[in-house]
């Protein structure tokens, strides 16, 4: 139960559908109109009967905090209306309503990685990267500010999408690559789903074997994308080979030089990056300039040095 010194902002109700799953919190006002009710959470189907109910209703609200979500889920349903909506939404809202919304998608995805759903859902959240990228108003710049510097698994791998795609985008990859680049980072640490969770969320340096079990992750994301149904070979290969290294000291194959697929070495590189730019229990993060000169002096050897300099000139 909310009251009205909450802020909550009143939707266009005739888009919510039956079997719908909204990424926000419907509420509705009690009869006194004092206080709001949560009508249904964010990330559950409406039923049936939620529907009928919804129909009745006068007004449907969300908090204020969450409108960009719903002006994101309006402005995929309005079709031909789209552009309308657009004009009304800045490209920062509608990037940070495609961070949050594939925060949540993510995380649903992470706790249950083998539902088709949930994959089907990251496509879309796919499509909505590569759509804002190719977006008139998309500036590196803008799109790389929503990323976030507090690192969990599922905003890792958001991060890391965000800075493919933008370095697609610099090295001016089609669209169908962009597309297939984006899926293949979004899902490249889907298998520490099946690493214990006292391992991914571990406070400090790995022991041995503790390295040597997170080492399996590449291989269970890529067994997962196999039963998911991913056929497309570059995302396989994406997902399955993102910790090889260019001197051949990476994992599971200690892969050499051009010989690691094209998106492993792109994806390689962003996951890199954004260990060191995001914030740890036990380490503060480092600037983009920091991290890049870091993996310039000490890192060179693993990394593509072509893709080095290109993501150096995309931060300049």
């Amino acid at each position: 139960m909310h009251t009205k010194s909450t802020k909550y902002i009143p939707i266009d109700k005739s888009i919510i559908e039956e079997g719908m799953v909204c990424q926000f919190n419907i509420f509705t006002p009690s009869k006194s109109k004092t206080e709001m009710h949560c009508f249904k959470e964010s990330g559950l189907p409406i039923t049936k009967t939620e529907k009928v109910i919804i129909d009745t209703e006068e007004l449907l609200y969300v908090l204020e905090s969450e409108h960009s979500k719903y002006e994101y889920m309006k402005t995929n349903l309005l079709g031909a209306q789209k552009i309308d909506v657009i004009q009304n939404i800045s490209f920062e809202e509608q990037a940070g309503a495609i961070y949050s919304n594939a925060s949540d998608i993510l995380n649903n995805f992470f706790s249950n990685p083998e539902t088709l759903a949930h994959y089907e859902a990251s496509k879309e959240v796919v499509n909505d990267m590569v759509a804002a990228i190719l977006n008139d108003n998309y500036t590196i710049k803008s799109l790389l500010s929503i990323a976030t510097h507090d690192y969990y698994t599922h905003t890792h791998s958001i991060n890391v999408a965000i800075y493919a795609l933008s370095l697609g985008s610099f090295l001016k990859l089609p669209s169908q690559e962009l597309s297939e680049l984006g899926e293949a980072a979004l899902l490249h640490d889907l298998g520490k789903s099946k690493i214990d969770s006292k391992i991914i969320n571990k406070n400090g340096k790995l022991t041995d074997g503790e390295f040597e079990e997170m080492k399996k992750h590449p291989a269970f994301g890529y067994t997962i994308g196999l039963k998911l149904g991913i056929k497309n070979r570059k995302v396989l290969e994406g997902i399955r080979h993102h910790h090889e290294k260019m001197d051949g000291t990476g994992y599971p194959f200690k892969m050499q030089g051009k010989a690691i697929p094209y998106y492993a070495r792109i994806i390689g590189l962003c996951d890199i990056f954004d260990a060191l730019t995001s914030r740890r229990s036990y380490k503060e993060p480092m600037t983009s300039f920091e991290a890049l000169l870091l993996i310039k002096t000490t890192m060179n050897a693993h990394v593509d040095a072509t893709l080095l300099r290109k993501m150096i000139e995309m931060f300049r």
